[in-house]
């Protein structure tokens, strides 16, 4: 049975064999390979399509896969010649002396990135003598790492004893609260790769911090917005809470139909969306007033609509339970079954606005959504038949 693979971080072939990658069909992408000198041609036999980069291991090295901290316990403990591969970070600690370092003994391979204090960075070319890092120094403290989610706030600031230099992969966020002048006396340097979210009032103290922003993406809120963390949907009672709000989000808003215009002005005063909006045709021009993004998509409907976000399967019999013709918003994958007929599509769905992706099980149904479908920005296919053979999406480290 042969395996298809998506993304692979990590693809270790230190000890692949051709008897091991023999049923592996393709690999898509690929971010670094791991081979031995003799195991190289194993490569070829492969169907990758694209690959960041490769290494290879020379004999007697070992991996580790993550953060190694140098420091004077560590160094104590070494007795006998280590040879190592990191595929990380290296830190070396502030207090580490060039002679506590024991050239001939610590022989490290590095990709990733080594951060050293200033006093070291020209003797640690003795140490690692191979790999893809990058060097960067440090005067006071060593970096902090955290990874995934991460927000600053005033409770961390206050928990730091002495200046703190932060690398943050994955997203970084401020809270509104976050007492700006803290953030400058309690943050010494600031790297980011991933994703910085921030307020508009924030963003000049970050660009004093940042040791460098060439690695990540900047989402700046603009000042006196709320900010909207899921799918919104308002009829006219919920509306109310508002009170003249300026709103930010990244998710649907959707009006139901009893909504108001006089309501909506009550309650709302700007919208910035880089999402869609569903409303009502009568207030759609409401909304392209209201909106501050050219990123919007305002999708309005006549009577009513059906909201599409995850996986939903409809049968001939659903769309017949419907009341009146109804607006549908793909958002996730919609799949028709196969029981539904052409006129019961023609006569119960008004328009389709395809943001996501439309499957059907009956290929005679295409033509009909060929004349429904209004946006369509995602996909429309007839679903395909199983294939034998498992399958893997995205693995962070795979050894075969």
């Amino acid at each position: 049975m042969n395996q298809r693979i998506g993304n692979v971080g990590l693809l270790n072939l230190l000890d692949a064999t051709e008897e091991s990658i023999k049923g592996i069909e393709r690999i898509e992408n690929v971010g670094m390979v791991l081979y031995r000198k003799g195991n190289a041609h194993l490569l070829t036999g492969l169907n990758i399509g694209n690959i960041g980069s490769t290494c290879e291991l020379p004999e007697g090295y070992s991996i580790l896969n993550g953060i190694l901290k140098l420091d004077q316990a560590y160094l104590n403990s070494i007795s006998k010649s280590i040879h190592l591969l990191v595929n990380g970070e290296v830190i070396v600690d502030k207090n580490i002396q060039p002679d506590d370092l024991k050239i001939g003994l610590l022989h490290l391979m590095v990709n990733g990135k080594v951060y050293c204090p200033d006093h070291l960075s020209g003797i640690l070319s003795a140490i690692i003598s191979k790999g893809a890092f990058e060097l960067e120094s440090y005067q006071e403290t060593p970096p902090r790492l955290e990874s995934g989610k991460f927000t600053l706030t005033n409770s961390f600031l206050r928990a730091i004893d002495e200046q703190a230099y932060l690398v943050i992969s994955g997203v970084l966020s401020f809270s509104k609260d976050l007492n700006m002048e803290k953030f400058d006396e309690k943050i010494s340097r600031l790297e980011v790769n991933g994703k910085i979210s921030l307020y508009e009032e924030q963003e000049a103290f970050l660009y004093k911090k940042a040791a460098s922003l060439a690695g990540c993406k900047i989402e700046v809120i603009p000042a006196g917005y709320e900010v909207l963390n899921r799918t919104l949907r308002l009829n006219n009672r919920s509306i109310r809470r508002f009170k003249q709000k300026n709103l930010y989000t990244k998710k649907p808003i959707l009006f139901d139909a009893d909504v108001q215009r006089d309501i909506i002005t009550e309650t709302i005063a700007k919208v910035h969306s880089t999402s869609i909006i569903v409303c009502h045709e009568q207030i759609e021009d409401l909304m392209y007033e209201l909106t501050s993004s050219l990123d919007t998509e305002i999708l309005s409907y006549e009577h009513s609509f059906i909201m599409i976000e995850g996986e939903e399967v409809w049968s001939n019999e659903q769309f017949l339970a419907l009341d009146e013709p109804a607006n549908f918003i793909v958002n996730g994958k919609l799949v028709l079954d196969k029981d539904v007929s052409e006129e019961v599509l023609r006569n119960k769905v008004t328009e389709i606005d395809n943001l996501g992706e439309i499957t059907v099980r009956d290929k005679r149904l295409k033509g009909v959504l060929q004349n429904i479908v209004r946006v369509n920005t995602g996909i429309v296919e007839e679903e395909k038949v199983k294939e034998q053979g498992a399958a893997l999406h995205n693995v962070g480290k795979l050894s075969l």
